[in-house]
């Protein structure tokens, strides 16, 4: 007989048997299978019964899977509820899912792909060194995707048909002069610029972008209809090692480009000149004449839409004629580019009879020898569409590249090592604030991001103006002050509507950094040891910002300028090249995929218009009695649109909220204080006391504590409505207290104070809302002079025992103030005026920065 599997043999073991010997320390004896029921003896020893329900605590195994695969694809929280809200129609019956499998798919996008206008492959072919290269270019056609947008009703109904500036009062309207009588310019707004695809990779992209300058700037700038629409796809000359640095290698790469957009430019081109009439989305006929008024880049794309060769020329300004060696000279105006003269000039250069008078003809303008598509387009003049990009040239360019670049070697340049600790400590010390990017350190790092440099000029001042001080290093205290210039004019260019004041105001700053840039200059020569070692400021971006207000003026606010919409385009880009591309050939592969966007977009917007239609003849439709009934239902608004209360804490006594605030001066006589006030307030308002007597408190008396504060109020920079979070907590998501300051409006005037509590308590039958808060003053004197060259606005801390209560309506909106960081025998504070427009213009309003 056999022994039984497992068990120890009384006998020898049959051959080919197997033993398992377990260590000594186990304490077990070995054991021997037969070979044939080894495996199986295994298995039935080692392998327990599954579960019953191995998808717990998911409640169900679809909804593992579901879980599972929003995992797996990296779906976010919108678009994995828009999936689930999806498949709850499905199963209510309420639509209809005809998709078996990933071919259905490509079948609908296939079917409604010829809804919009689509890519068309295309072949530019230019001649270098006696041959004909060739090379592929994707476009849509122009002209279908501007009928795309005039057949869209609900975007006709928003367009400008007539160029208009808006003044607060009436003043002069400049219209256009040049068009065929009865005709409307159609404007285009244009973007090109090359991006890596990956961090690693050679791979490149090289878009055109396309947005309708009639339209409103919230759609132009937008992502859906009427928004950016991706009109090409440029080839990208590769690099040659034999042809490096020559002349007619870098003129076939210009050659290329506009022999492209030549190609892009052929449905529109006559009606550029003569115009067309055709009946619109709108029923009526209009007259259109298409026009390019904006072309909106960097400096090295302006000066390949121009023909201007650029960094090293004589003359590398695309829109004036400024010598290289006078870039920095802010107070001498040069003469303009047209492109009239620009196109004379080109067919006087192929004229003259040998190489050499032409290169001397071209290099008076500094142009390259190749036609311009956009003045082969009428009532488009490429030099005049040229737009200052703040982006570009001010934040990643003058303040990241030179301004950021002198900041640092300055204060590695003082004695010790204290000053970039010192700084870095500081700046992690200015409070976060909402919009403006918190660092916890900087003189260490750089930064690709432009908004990150843009955050940054606005905060160095306050976290450096102890170290850089005019005793420790007068040159970099004199750099400061020509940053607080640079970051003036910066927030004056970037205002979102304009008065001849802020346009006048942004001009003075803009001159103000030129004599501070200039005393700067002066004093870094005087004082350089080594000459070799002074920075050369005549660059291309110290420059161009002085055509910034004159954009303003021709083209609106810098809004319709930016490129950081057209920017923000070349991410999705980027996560089609590594999600659904094979690494080869992609370009075909990622403008699919866009043009399945751009499909998408149409839809869901018609889509959206159904909803919104169905929605409103629901209401239209319901009884005015239960129309009447609901609103009864909604109940006031505590803050009657003025603000909004959050963070509601439970129900407390006032001698509680004592107790827990024994050692705080703040707190003393609470309730005694609260009616005072609340009674001066009722007598100064003519607001009937309850039952006549004063408002009184006892320490039983519940009060309910909030600690988010949503305060509107109308923005000094355009008079819309902007909103501040403001915040009153003692441990702020656990990182320690976080207590807002405001701006309090009272029978004295404005000013500034720190929020200590917000609550609310009841009077009668009124609720009321107040805030205890700690006030800031003017300090008494004259004003440091350091705060004035650097427009720091000081106020001062009062006692904890001066804390007063305010009625929360009597917040203004909030405000950022940043510590002084001196050991004055004071609590100081500077008042952070460049967190947002409405600040600084509401400072610069009472004159103190």
């Amino acid at each position: 007989m056999r022994p039984a599997p497992g068990s120890r043999p009384s006998e020898p073991p049959e051959p080919d048997s197997i033993m398992i010997e377990y260590h000594p320390r186990s304490g077990l004896p070995p054991k021997i299978y037969p070979f044939e029921e080894f495996n199986r003896s295994r298995v039935a020893e080692m392998d327990p019964p599954p579960p019953q329900s191995p998808w717990h605590p998911f409640l169900t195994r679809a909804d593992f899977e579901f879980a599972e695969f929003t995992l797996d694809a990296s779906l976010s929280r919108r678009q994995s509820d828009t999936l689930i809200n999806l498949i709850h129609r499905l199963i209510k019956g309420e639509d209809t899912f005809t998709f078996e499998g990933f071919a259905d798919l490509q079948k609908g996008w296939a079917r409604a792909a010829n809804r919009v206008a689509p890519f068309k492959k295309d072949i530019v072919t230019v001649p270098y060194a006696g041959e004909d290269r060739e090379y592929v270019l994707y476009t849509r056609d122009l002209w279908e995707c501007i009928l795309d947008i005039l057949r869209n009703r609900q975007l006709l109904l928003r367009m400008e048909w007539h160029a208009y500036r808006l003044f607060r009062y009436d003043a002069p309207l400049n219209e256009w002069s040049s068009l065929p009588k009865g005709l409307t310019p159609f404007t285009l707004v244009l973007y090109a610029d090359k991006t890596k695809l990956s961090s690693f990779g050679t791979a490149k992209a090289y878009p055109v972008v396309m947005r309708c300058g009639n339209l409103p700037i919230g759609i132009r700038n937008g992502k859906g209809p009427g928004g950016g629409r991706i009109v090409a796809w440029l080839p990208i000359v590769k690099e040659e090692a034999s042809e490096k640095h020559k002349i007619g290698f870098v003129n076939l790469k210009r050659a290329v480009w506009h022999a492209s957009f030549k190609k892009l430019f052929i449905p529109i081109a006559e009606y550029s000149h003569v115009g067309i009439w055709l009946v619109c989305a709108d029923e009526l006929s209009h007259g259109l004449c298409i026009c390019v008024v904006i072309l909106s880049s960097d400096y090295e794309e302006q000066c390949m839409m121009t023909l201007v060769r650029g960094v090293g020329s004589w003359f590398p300004c695309p829109v004036c004629l400024v010598p290289s060696t006078e870039l920095s000279n802010f107070f001498v105006e040069y003469q303009r580019r047209t492109g009239v003269d620009a196109q004379r000039l080109l067919e006087e250069a192929m004229a003259a009879p040998n190489a050499t008078q032409r290169e001397a003809v071209l290099q008076g303008w500094s142009l390259r020898p190749i036609q311009n598509a956009f003045l082969e387009l009428g009532h488009s003049d490429p030099y005049a569409a040229l737009s200052f990009d703040r982006l570009h040239a001010f934040h990643s360019g003058l303040f990241g590249h030179h301004l950021w670049g002198e900041f640092k070697k300055l204060v590695d340049e003082l004695p010790g090592n204290d000053a970039l600790r010192i700084i870095d400590t500081q700046m992690n010390k200015i409070p976060r604030w909402s919009g403006l990017i918190h660092f916890s350190e900087v003189m260490g790092l750089s930064f690709t991001d432009g908004g990150k440099y843009e955050a940054l000029s606005k905060n160095i001042l306050f976290a450096s103006h102890n170290v850089l001080t005019e005793t420790a290093s007068p040159l970099g205290y004199l750099l400061l002050r020509t940053i607080r210039a640079y970051v003036e004019e910066d927030m004056f260019v970037g205002l979102r509507l304009h008065t001849e004041w802020t346009l006048n105001s942004g001009q003075f700053a803009q001159a103000a950094f030129g004599h501070n840039l200039k005393a700067y200059k002066a004093l870094q020569m005087a004082t350089a040891e080594d000459p070799d070692s002074i920075k050369n400021w005549n660059f291309p971006k110290i420059h161009t910002h002085l055509h910034a207000f004159d954009d303003i003026r021709e083209k609106g606010v810098s809004a319709n300028l930016a490129t950081n919409p057209n920017e923000a385009m070349h991410h999705p880009f980027k996560v089609a090249y590594l999600m659904i591309t094979n690494k080869r050939d992609v370009a075909p592969q990622i403008l699919e995929n866009d043009h399945h966007y751009y499909v998408a977009g149409h839809i869901r917007d018609e889509i959206d218009q159904m909803d919104a239609y169905i929605e409103s003849e629901k209401k239209r439709n319901t009884e005015p009695a239960q129309a009447s009934d609901e609103a009864e239902d909604i109940p006031d608004q505590l803050g009657g649109g003025h603000f909004s209360l959050g963070a509601k804490q439970k129900p407390q006594t006032i001698e509680d909220l004592q107790k827990s605030h024994l050692d705080d001066p703040a707190f003393l006589n609470f309730a005694r204080r609260l009616g005072r006030f609340l009674t001066e307030a009722y007598l100064a308002t003519q607001k009937p006391l309850p039952h006549g007597n004063n408002v009184s408190f006892t320490g039983s008396d519940k009060l309910t504590e909030y600690r988010l504060l949503r305060v509107n109020f109308e923005s000094l920079e355009d008079w819309r409505q902007d909103t501040d979070l403001l915040r009153c907590n003692p441990n702020f998501f656990k990182q320690g207290p976080r207590y807002d300051s405001v701006i309090v409006t009272s029978l004295h005037g404005e000013f500034f104070a720190r929020l200590i509590i917000m609550f609310t308590c009841t009077v009668g039958d009124t609720v009321e809302p107040i805030a205890l808060i700690q006030p800031y003053i003017h300090p008494s004197g004259v004003p440091q002079t350091k705060d004035v060259h650097l427009g720091l606005y000081r106020i001062r801390e009062e006692p904890r025992k001066k804390a007063e209560f305010v009625s929360i309506h009597s917040i203004i909106r909030g405000a950022l103030l940043v510590p002084d960081f001196e050991d004055n025998g004071h609590r100081d504070y500077f008042v952070h005026d460049l967190v947002d427009s409405d600040m600084f213009l509401r400072m610069k309003s009472i004159g103190v920065v």
